[in-house]
């Protein structure tokens, strides 16, 4: 019988082997996370150094009140480039449009940009292991991936159940993936064993 152990042959160790299987719920949420705690910060960041400060402009309405119009500027708050207009009858929020930007337009380009390239996957699903491919296992298009963020929000209309799906298709699809062909895949490593049988 050879002494030769468990994961190792006669000639040095057996490395492990790269397998793609589809990723399951929990990474997916995982991901998500991280991706998500990614993308505040980046928001955040950017609003800092586009507007360090919030600014309320109250319009003197001459009844008296005891503070005169003028503009207040309200350090360290959330860093977002508004004023707010207030005259006793028609309070108004007004801005450049940051605001929208930082909550709608930079998590789109974060997710497709990053989904569409070569690395295949976001910042988060890359610590997962993960990568966004279309059926037959390649890289997707901006198109695609376009299509399956905005997809997203179909799943949050149903109440997150596109969602849940992942848990029950076949290939761990979301709705949102049914909808732009696409499939979620994560690399797990597979240890080789080799060994001599006795004899």
């Amino acid at each position: 019988m050879s002494d030769t152990p468990f994961g190792t042959s006669p000639f040095g160790r057996v490395p492990p082997r790269h397998v793609w299987l589809y990723a399951g719920f929990w990474f997916r949420v995982l991901a998500w996370w991280v991706d998500t705690m990614v993308v505040c910060v980046l928001g955040w960041a950017i609003s800092r150094a586009v507007a360090p400060s919030l600014s309320i402009t109250i319009l003197d309405s001459g009844t008296g009140g005891g503070m005169g119009g003028g503009k207040y500027q309200i350090a360290d708050i959330v860093p977002l480039d508004y004023s707010y207009s207030y005259n006793m009858l028609q309070p108004a929020w007004h801005g450049s449009g940051l605001y929208e930007f930082l909550q709608f337009v930079l998590p789109a380009l974060y997710f497709i940009l990053f989904e569409a390239s070569r690395l295949q996957a976001t910042p988060g699903k890359l610590l997962c292991r993960m990568r966004v491919t279309d059926l037959h296992g390649g890289r997707i298009s901006i198109r695609r991936a376009a299509g399956r963020y905005f997809g997203k929000f179909l799943s949050l209309l149903l109440c997150g159940f596109g969602f849940l799906m992942v848990m029950w298709t076949s290939r761990k699809q979301g709705l949102h993936d049914l909808l732009a062909g696409t499939c979620v895949i994560r690399r797990q490593e597979e240890a080789l064993l080799s060994f001599a049988p006795p004899g």
